[in-house]
Parts: structure tokens; sequence; C-alpha cells
């Protein structure tokens, strides 16, 4: 991610919390303006009550007596009193809330220089403020006497604007607290999206070692860190693969290569003694072309099969159509059986046994697996069809010697034979069955003993 997109991200972030911080501060500060306005109103109509109520007493005669009499007992600091007769205009006062010291200002009716004036850079804000949450003047007329109460200007202005100072330093430190919030908390949502986009750059400069990155779901960008170490498994999963495969097809061209190259090695073996005229009677000629012929079968046959898996690995074309399995079966085997009637075949199968798997493909299953039981096994062979639910099964036993333990797990491989390779073949049967077996969706095991082989083929039953 760019430093120009983060720094964009981290200033609109800045700007949206200092807002919030600032507006909060603002909100507690009216607040206590408004608990301020409050008590100060209290306060003038606790002064007035208590003046009219002793000035109803014992009536002053004048303005003058009435300010005196105030100045005596009502000491509210932001509490301005005006007393009015027909000639005298009489201010009783604080200069300040700290002066214990009251003032009385006497002057004519119509002079108003000696009431207090209020100053300051933020007065007229302040005083529209208090005029904005209400602050009361009273009124009261006592004989020939007028009583105003009111607040103390002057007072207000410099009390409220003692707390500008601290207000705006408050308001500074809350701005940078939301920066240093806002930077901690685009650093830890934007860390994924660095973490991601520094793994990519790792990748494009040629470094392939997976490795996973710390994900968080919670996090906004969480999610996107949880893909990327999805991918990240996948490709793992897929470098695996493909190490597996890379190795299988190494083996395998080794393997390839080792089974032809013994029938070519003796087809140019034998090639080089005809061209040296090295045989005696035409019976050996006739040997020498026979063990050709032979050994030119076995590498056809090799190569057959290696085509016939190379194709059968490619993408089927379509579905095969349901065939009965039972019947398949036994016309398969009858043959086999015919052909050596030295071993019995005990061929037990259930008509109407359907499944999806093609009819050339199921030949090459069911005749490798007998023919592996004629070379190998000994004894009776039974090849049993059966239905159990939605699966028809295929078994074809021998009885015995068995497979060792040590082969049972890699009968599959291709071109492995075990440990009986004084019979001839290629070690490509078993990889036959197993691959057309799951060509048509299905399994094949083996459960082997010193009493038989058993290889049983499930396949999901059609309707």
């Amino acid at each position: 991610m760019s430093n120009r997109l983060a720094r964009r991200i981290q200033t609109l972030a800045a700007v949206e919390i200092s807002l919030v911080l600032v507006a909060l501060l603002l909100a507690v500060a009216l607040l206590g303006f408004g608990v301020y306005i409050r008590t100060l109103s209290n306060e003038l109509s606790g002064t007035m009550n208590q003046l009219t109520v002793a000035l109803s007493r014992n009536p002053p005669p004048d303005a003058r007596a009435a300010g005196t009499f105030a100045a005596s007992f009502f000491l509210a600091s932001g509490t301005e009193i005006v007393f009015l007769d027909a000639e005298t205009r009489v201010t009783v006062f604080r200069l300040h809330r700290a002066d214990p010291r009251i003032v009385v200002a006497i002057r004519s009716r119509g002079d108003l220089s000696g009431d207090p004036r209020p100053s300051g850079a933020f007065a007229r804000i302040i005083l529209g403020l208090a005029t904005a949450y209400g602050v009361p003047r009273l009124y009261a007329h006592i004989g020939g006497l007028y009583i105003v109460v009111r607040a103390n200007d002057a007072t207000l202005v410099s009390t409220v604007q003692s707390y500008v100072i601290p207000l705006a330093i408050a308001l500074i430190i809350a701005i940078v607290c939301g920066v240093l919030i806002a930077r901690a908390l685009t650093r830890q949502a934007l860390r994924p999206l660095d973490d991601v986009t520094a793994a990519l750059q790792r990748f494009a400069s040629g470094d392939l070692t997976p490795q996973l990155i710390a994900a968080d779901e919670r996090q906004e960008l969480g999610s996107l860190a949880a893909a990327y170490n999805g991918a990240i498994e996948q490709m793992e999963r897929a470098f695996a693969a493909r190490d597996r495969a890379n190795t299988s097809m190494r083996q395998f061209i080794a393997d390839a290569g080792h089974q032809l190259r013994t029938p070519l090695t003796v087809v140019q073996g034998f090639i080089a003694i005809l061209r040296r005229g090295g045989f005696d009677t035409p019976k050996d000629r006739e040997h020498i072309l026979d063990t050709m012929n032979d050994q030119s079968r076995i590498m056809g046959s090799l190569i057959d099969k290696l085509i016939l898996l190379e194709r059968w690995e490619s993408p089927e074309a379509g579905k095969a159509a349901p065939i009965d399995v039972g019947t398949l079966v036994a016309d398969l085997v009858a043959p086999i059986a015919d052909a050596h009637p030295e071993r019995r075949f005990d061929v037990s199968t259930q008509s109407g046994i359907l499944a999806a798997i093609d009819p050339t493909e199921l030949g090459y299953v069911v005749t490798n697996l007998a023919d592996n039981a004629v070379k190998y096994g000994l004894g009776e062979i039974a090849v049993r069809v059966t239905a159990q639910d939605s699966t028809a099964i295929i078994e074809v036993e021998d009885q015995g010697p068995g497979i060792p333990s040590t082969d049972a797990s890699r009968v599959f491989d291709r071109f492995y034979r075990g440990t009986q390779r004084d019979v001839p073949g290629s070690g490509l049967g078993l990889a036959i069955v197993k691959r057309a077996v799951e060509r048509a969706q299905g399994t094949v095991t083996l459960d082997s003993s010193p009493s038989g082989s058993r290889f049983i083929i499930r396949l999901p039953r059609a309707a």
C-alpha cells in the first residue's frame, strides 16, 4: 500500500476523531456553563426574596439608605442590585468575585456610568450565551423605591473567561490525542493490508517461500489476511502436489525406461548376433526370431498400457451408460476359465445389478484381476457380483499364498511388482484396474492374508 494512501486515511481518521473529542469537550464546557447559569439564577432569586422581605418590614426612605442596607447584608458575588427613587440611582456590586469589598455607586437617576461594565475579547459571546441560557432580571417595587436584581455582567464575563485558556489547552490536547489515536488505529487496521502487500512484493521479487501472516477476522481487513492465508495454504498444497507429481513422473520415467530397456537390450543383442551370422542351425535362427518376437510383443503391450493410462488421465468425454455388471463379468470370466482348465473358477453373479461404467474399462478390470489370480494365486478362483444398498460389489478371490504386507500398500502403483518378479508382467495391470474404477466413481481395495487375496471393487449402482 502506498504511503500517500496511508497518510490520506490517517488524516481523515485524525480529523474525525479530533472533531468527536472537541465536540465532547465543548459539550462538557457548555454543560458546565449551564450549571453555572442555573446557580447564578438561584442566587438572584434568593437575593431578591431576602431583599424584598427585609425592606418590606422597614422600608428605607430613599435609594441611598436602601443601597447602604443592601451592602451590609447581601454579598453574593455575581449579583448586581440597582435601587431607583425619584432622583437617585444606587448600584451595589463587587468589582470581581474574589473581592470582599462591596461597591456602592451613587449618582443621578439617569447616569449609568457607575454600573460595572464587562471587558475582554469574549465578553459579547459570553453575554450572548448567558442570555440564551436565560439569566433572569428581577424587579420589585416598595413604596417609592424601585429595585432591580440582575447578574453582574463584569463578574460573569471574568469568571467565564478564566476558563477559556484551560479550555483551549484541553482542545489542543484533544486534537493531539485524536491524531495519535488515529495513527494507532490506522496502523492496526491497515496492518493486514501492509502485510499482504509486503508478501506479494516478496513473491514478485522471486521469493516464493509460503509464509502465513497474522490474521484476525474481527478487524476490518482481517478477512483479507485470512483470504491471503487461505491462498497460501492452497499454494502450499499445489506445490506439494507438484512435487509429488514431479517425483512420481521421475519414478515413472525411470521405471518405464527400465521395463523397456530389458526387452530392447535382448532384441538389440540378437540383432547383433544375426548380423554376425552367429547361429549354427536353422533351429537357432528360429529360436532367436521367436525370442525377438516375444520381446517385441512385451514392449508393444507395455507401450499400449502406458498410452491407455495416459488417455484415462484426461477428463472423461461423457458419463457411461448403465450396464448389467453381473452379466458382463460372467461373460468376461468364461474365456479365461476356458483357457486355464487346470484352475477351478467359481463364478457367482446376479443379473440386474446396474452400474455406470464403460464396458471396455470394466473388461480391463475383470481380466487383469482374473489373470493375476491365475498367475500369482493358488487353488480355486472365486468371482462374485453382489449388491449392497446403493453399491455394486465385484470380488475376485484366490486361495493363497496372499500378498506380503510390505507389498499390499503399493500393489496399485505403476510398475510395482513386489517380490514375485519371476512371473512375467509389467507392473501396470493393477494401476489400470485402479484408474478404471476411479473413473466410474468407485473404489478398489485389497484384503490379503496367507490363505488368499481378495480384491473388492465397489461401484455406485445406477437406476
